[in-house]
């Protein structure tokens, strides 16, 4: 589901049948609006039609399913989208489908692109995505790909569903996004060690209320050649893997689509860069450098906690 791995724990009556309310929910999210790689999504038609606007008409049949207004639902989080873009400057881009098809992460097939390749599948981006009264227009010859926020906004959709319920606590997981659910509960929340080959293993933990957290790094996906490795995170600018001397950024926000879009973009921008745009968005961030040092902004220091040796809290 999502390309990736998601849990659900859930406490309150009727927990079973919310878990797989929860399920139904994000598998919907996936198959009928944000997967770039389903025919029938809403971003394959948006796709299809690049360079022309388009109404969404192909989940018009999905108002028994989780998502209401499934239309306007694509609409606001292409709004977002484009706010994100201009407010960090181009570190944020969902127009990235094209140059991540070049690099190939996690296909097998995985190649470091030539510069004319590069440069050619980056026309177009850096554009607006228009969304009026003909409906939603993406550049021609680009690509949208959500896949930088579609786990955060997973979060938030399934945040509805158990608003809708009468769960008391839920921690759900959709990959590097993570929304912790419950008024007036607390949470432990590991963070990866980024320089471990374990996925469970973590080097530090926050003590969070009910929020969403959100990690990208460097470690993810990515592959070697000659010496010298490539990771997914990629500097719409460039073309190339961001080099901002970081391994992950984990955000806390209390928005999961900014979470997610957030922890991006800042491992692109770098740490100084990043501190403004976190405080735009309410956000607070957990920065870990090449070097092992350590970063945390703001008031989440107090929720901050370093539990590995080899690490720097700066």
């Amino acid at each position: 589901m999502m390309n990736t791995a998601v849990s659900a724990d859930i406490e309150g009556k009727d927990a079973k049948k919310v878990g797989e309310a929860v399920f139904d929910c994000i598998s919907e999210l996936e198959n009928k609006l944000l997967s770039r790689h389903i025919e029938t999504s809403a971003v394959s038609e948006i796709n299809d039609a690049a360079g022309q606007s388009v109404k969404i008409t192909l989940f018009s049949s999905s108002a028994n399913g989780k998502i209401n207004d499934p239309e306007k639902k694509m609409e606001d989080i292409l709004s977002k989208c484009e706010e994100l873009r201009k407010s960090s400057g181009g570190a944020f881009d969902p127009l990235l489908g094209r140059l991540s098809d070049l690099w190939g992460f996690g296909t097998g097939n995985e190649r470091v692109p030539g510069k004319d390749e590069i440069n050619s599948a980056l026309n177009g981006t850096g554009s607006a995505i228009e969304i009026n009264e003909n409906g939603i227009k993406i550049p021609s010859g680009t690509v949208l790909d959500l896949g930088s926020v579609g786990k955060g906004i997973a979060c938030d959709e399934v945040r509805g569903v158990l608003e809708n319920s009468k769960i008391k606590r839920a921690v759900v997981s959709v990959g590097g996004s993570i929304l912790l659910y419950g008024e007036g509960e607390k949470f432990t929340v590991g963070i990866r060690d980024p320089f471990s080959e374990s996925s469970t293993e973590s080097f530090a933990v926050l003590t969070l209320p009910a929020t969403c957290v959100s990690t990208s790094g460097s470690y993810e996906r990515y592959f070697d050649r000659d010496g010298v490795r490539y990771h997914h995170i990629l500097d719409p600018k460039t073309g190339y893997p961001a080099e901002s001397g970081l391994v992950s950024v984990t955000v806390v926000c209390s928005d999961g689509f900014m979470s997610d879009a957030l922890s991006t973009a800042c491992f692109v921008l770098g740490y100084e860069k990043s501190l403004p745009l976190l405080e735009k968005y309410g956000a607070q961030a957990v920065f870990v450098f090449n070097d092992r040092s350590v970063r945390v902004t703001g008031s989440l220091a107090d929720s901050f906690k370093l539990e590995k040796d080899g690490f720097k809290l700066l």
